[in-house]
């Protein structure tokens, strides 16, 4: 091949294409002192652009084999993305090029300026993996930048709604391990095609408020019923991490909400219709609250999130006369043990509950609740039956990742 190309450049010496040609040659064959000069030469002669941004990517990509030419590097990528900076491969070895210095700002912002740019089929052949790479790139750079929530979610978004080459899939689970899971992990309309229990009206939810799916599991149970039940122990804010927000405002449901914070009450009355009640809700006596008022012997949902206290106040519900058709239990297993746990677990199954989602988990180690329902109340989808030891809500909810329902970046 080599001989080849050095005779039809011979024929015709100040062709820039051919002489590009034998520059990538001598740069496969590891000669980098010759193909540098041939890319200079091929960017010199060509009226071309995108040759010479070709070439001069391939003057960067040399040097920086050698390992010892930072400077030289960086300042040849410069003159790339000057020559063509709407493309996005010089912008993705920029960042590449400061990863290695951990300058994350630098990084963040090559990152950002390439997925902003032109994003084409055309494949330079110069090593550019794709629009996922900076991606990547850029969701690694915000965490190691801010340390915050926004960055802990654009890694997981790369984990789970995206297929990453192995390089960077190895990067993200490092980073995703070392620092934990967000704190939430939100449904969005992108994830319609992958969710395992469709139900009517899911297609105008564009976002749910629960911190793990409680919302869209207690109205994909009942089918996206309107105008259910619910009584919300431990509501806390009205709307963030909030288990009724949606059930409330999207699908007309009606309710009692008991938080012992005041400060938090007093948003939730001014911001959403239903009644909410402070107070401590181990203090609470049910049935006469259930009377005062008149609270029907079927609730459609009962939450129970009250830390250490939940098993408490699941006791003191009057169980015997109230049925309830959806029960989301909050056990803290993961911090707590298993002592609570099983205690509710017991009293669940002497009332007639079925664990129909147990050890609910917000990674795929950490469990924290249970879900259950009422056979009276509710008809039984055996496929939302979970047979797991430990369910990772993401998994619970959504299909396997492939090609066809990928997040589009």
């Amino acid at each position: 091949m080599l001989q080849k190309l050095l005779n039809d450049q011979v024929l015709d010496p100040k062709n820039p294409q051919k002489i590009f040609d034998l520059a990538k040659e001598y740069d496969r064959l590891g000669q980098g002192a010759m193909a540098v000069s041939l890319y200079l030469k091929a960017a010199d002669l060509s009226k071309d652009k995108l040759l010479q941004y070709k070439s001069v990517l391939g003057i960067a990509l040399c040097y920086d084999r050698q390992g010892n030419r930072r400077y030289t590097v960086e300042g040849a990528l410069l003159d790339a993305a000057a020559l063509m900076p709407d493309r996005p491969e010089a912008y993705y070895f920029l960042a590449k090029h400061y990863e290695v210095s951990s300058a994350w700002k630098q990084v963040l912002l090559y990152s950002r300026v390439g997925l902003n740019g032109k994003q084409d089929d055309l494949d330079l052949d110069v090593g550019y993996p794709g629009r996922k790479a900076l991606a990547c790139m850029e969701a690694i750079a915000k965490w190691y930048i801010t340390g915050t929530q926004e960055g802990k979610h654009a890694l997981f978004d790369l984990k789970f709604r995206t297929i990453q080459n192995e390089e960077y899939k190895l990067k993200i689970d490092r980073l995703l391990n070392n620092a934990y899971y967000p704190d939430t992990i939100p449904y969005t309309s992108e994830d319609f095609n992958r969710f395992k229990f469709l139900f009517p009206g899911l297609e105008r939810v564009h976002e749910n408020y629960s911190k793990h799916y409680q919302d869209l599991f207690v109205l994909a149970v009942f089918n996206g019923k309107k105008n259910g039940t619910y009584l919300e122990i431990g509501s806390g804010d009205p709307f963030v991490h909030n288990n009724t927000a949606l059930l409330e405002t999207e699908f007309g449901w009606r309710g009692i909400s008991i938080d012992n914070n005041p400060a938090l009450c007093c948003n939730f009355k001014e911001n959403r219709h239903n009644t909410v009640i402070c107070a401590d809700a181990k203090e609470i006596g049910y049935q006469d609250m259930f009377e005062k008022h008149c609270v029907d012997p079927i609730v459609d949902y009962l939450q129970i999130d009250c830390d250490e206290a939940s098993i408490e106040v699941l006791k003191k519900l009057p169980l015997s006369t109230h049925k309830f058709g959806v029960v989301t239990f909050e056990h803290d297993c993961y911090r707590l043990g298993t002592e609570i746990r099983d205690e509710a677990r017991a009293i669940m199954k002497k009332h007639g509950y079925v664990l129909l989602v147990n050890d609910v988990a917000f990674t795929e180690l950490c469990s924290y609740e249970d879900w259950y329902v009422h056979p009276d109340v509710v008809e039984i989808n055996p496929a939302m039956r979970s047979k797991k030891d430990i369910n990772f809500v993401w998994e619970y909810f959504m299909e396997e990742l492939n090609e066809e329902n990928e997040k589009i970046l």
